[in-house]
């Protein structure tokens, strides 16, 4: 075997390969951020659907759908607080409203979260991307 006919052949195998590497790990972030987001909604609508619980029960207090969405993306019904995930307040749509039936406070709501690395390989392609929407919806009994 001559060495010297294979001087380099690590270096070619090695570009061959990074690609391949490069994708698996950015795809493994991106799944990271997805379902890091949908546990952000997920969580942030259940507490809403607590709060809400509780608070429909006063008949003195009434919540408008600009309140209930501050509740879900900043965690207060002002807004004042951080927001959950990305342009939270831009994105959010409650669906459909909450409502109080028989005895339940039901709340869902869709967020479209766009993918970071696809979405820079489509607009470098100039193709028309859909992003995923990650739904949440949780459902609580009235506070006795």
């Amino acid at each position: 075997m001559n060495i010297i006919k294979q001087k380099g052949t690590s270096t070619v195998e090695f570009a061959m390969i990074l690609p391949v590497l490069l994708m698996l790990i950015f795809m493994v972030s991106e799944l990271g951020t997805m379902f890091y987001r949908l546990n952000a909604v997920t969580k942030s609508v259940q507490d809403a659907a607590r709060y809400l619980s509780d608070v429909s029960t006063n008949p003195n207090i009434a919540l408008t759908n600009a309140q209930v969405k501050n509740l879900i993306c900043s965690g207060d019904i002002g807004g004042a607080g951080a927001q959950i995930v990305p342009e939270c307040q831009a994105k959010l749509v409650l669906d459909p409203l909450p409502s109080a039936a028989s005895g339940h406070i039901a709340v869902s709501a869709r967020y479209p979260a766009d993918w970071i690395l696809v979405g820079a390989v489509i607009a470098f392609l100039n193709l028309s991307g859909e992003p995923m929407e990650l739904r949440a919806s949780s459902v609580m009994r009235f506070a006795q």
